[in-house]
């Protein structure tokens, strides 16, 4: 656990935004692009950030997640019902979460031509020519070092506006060493350096028991003045703005972190 989380008032948390949402089409969530921006309308937010999952050329994930013809046919209808049921009350943005790997370049061209942003979810990742998960593999200072690579290289490519939990390759490593750390710190230097956003992840709260974010990711925001935002990464609408997230805002806020309420879409 964070040090010192449960002890954040949420009385006044006043959340805006929230740019890493999901919905029925990745398979394991549930609701429509409308049942989520319904209750962000709800709690007063000002942008709903839609961000499914969408399948990589590598078949990476699932292949059950979108794929960019379902992405056109399936999901994009969604986000015109939802625009005219609530556009005059917030402001609707489309985007899905997927990997980043190199020379795939006209692929995420191609993704950012139909949607507003992409956000960059490193679930797999190379290491010596080999796929490996972030959930799974990442227990040594090599997967470590490759998932930190993978994901400085996906920041400098400038496709993506905001990288969603950063610190996932922690997820089940027992003991981080000061040759992860520093792999790691210089993730959060190349988000400075770029301008690009570093998520506060609440489902690795709500459904992950703090496996994330990480005390180290809070430390090194807080060293570099990194971007964060405080995302739900919710799979039901009902998650969209629950305890978990205002208690992780309310977090971030007292820890003096560099909060923001929007991504700077690209």
């Amino acid at each position: 656990m964070l040090k010192d989380f449960n002890t954040c008032p949420t009385k006044n948390v006043k959340i805006k935004s929230n740019f890493h949402t999901h919905n029925y089409m990745c398979g394991h969530a549930g609701g429509t692009v409308s049942d989520y921006v319904k209750e962000a309308v709800k709690f007063g937010y000002e942008i709903i950030g839609i961000s499914d999952h969408c399948t990589h050329p590598l078949n990476l994930t699932s292949p059950n997640y979108m794929t960019v013809e379902t992405l056109q046919g399936e999901y994009l209808p969604q986000f015109k019902h939802a625009q005219n049921l609530y556009g005059d009350k917030i402001n609707i943005l489309s985007a899905v979460e997927i990997e980043y790997f190199e020379n795939n370049d006209g692929y995420y061209k191609t993704l950012l031509n139909h949607l507003d942003y992409l956000v960059m979810g490193q679930h797999e990742y190379v290491l010596n020519g080999k796929l490996k998960n972030s959930f799974f593999d990442g227990i040594d200072e090599e997967n470590v070092i490759a998932y930190c690579n993978n994901v400085k290289a996906g920041i400098r490519s400038g496709y993506f506006s905001l990288v969603a939990h950063p610190d996932v390759i922690f997820y089940n490593c027992p003991a981080v060493t000061q040759i992860m750390a520093n792999a790691f710190e210089e993730v959060v230097k190349e988000a400075v350096k770029y301008d690009t956003v570093l998520e506060l992840n609440a489902n690795g709260i709500r459904y992950h028991r703090f496996h994330y974010p990480t005390q180290l990711l809070i430390d090194l925001c807080k060293k570099y003045n990194a971007k964060v935002i405080v995302s739900s990464d919710c799979h039901n609408p009902k998650d969209l703005c629950d305890e978990y997230v205002k208690r992780l805002y309310a977090y971030a806020i007292n820890q003096k972190l560099n909060v923001v309420d929007n991504i700077g879409c690209k």
